[in-house]
């Protein structure tokens, strides 16, 4: 997955950033968007779809730094899971959408549900899908942002207040 959602707008967000540089800093934003990821993960797994539970399961949080940035990271990475959140074909509705790319799942991603479910190959059942129009798509991860931003936001501003505690020697 590849989507990226800024958090701009946060009360004191770029004096945060510019004190990255300090390992205590860094220490408690990571503490916090950590945090966050962990409400907008089991966000995404309460709405994953699921036949086996693999998809909900896959889901995980991971926080990088990059230079002096601090990225949140929630996603998965079973092959499925692109098609599942963002739909195929005439439904698709994700990066690129409306480019005129037709985006069908393939074959492999759908080989094991194929079998365990009767058919004789994922290729059958993306041709069915493709004949259809395409995969509706699921939004688990765009789902749990949408409804879990107002606490992640209320956490991300948890930080300033303790960097200036730690600031101040309290």
């Amino acid at each position: 997955m590849s989507e990226t959602i800024r958090l701009d707008g946060i009360d004191g967000i770029d004096r945060i950033v510019r004190r990255l540089s300090d390992p205590g800093v860094k220490s408690i934003a990571s503490k916090h968007l950590n945090m966050a990821l962990i409400t907008l993960e089991n966000g995404a797994k309460v709405r994953a779809p699921g036949d086996t539970g693999r998809l909900a399961s896959s889901l995980t949080h991971e926080v990088r730094t990059a230079g002096s940035d601090l990225l949140g990271i929630v996603g998965s990475n079973v092959m499925y899971a692109p098609y599942q959140e963002y739909g195929t074909g005439l439904l698709y509705d994700g990066p690129g959408k409306g480019s005129g790319k037709r985006h069908w799942p393939p074959g492999a991603a759908l080989e094991t549900w194929a079998r365990r479910h009767g058919f004789a190959s994922g290729f059958l059942v993306a041709r069915a899908i493709g004949r259809r129009g395409g995969l509706r798509p699921k939004r688990f991860l765009r789902g749990a942002w949408e409804q879990g931003k107002g606490a992640v936001i209320a956490e991300m501003n948890k930080i300033l207040p303790e960097i200036t505690k730690r600031m101040a020697g309290k």
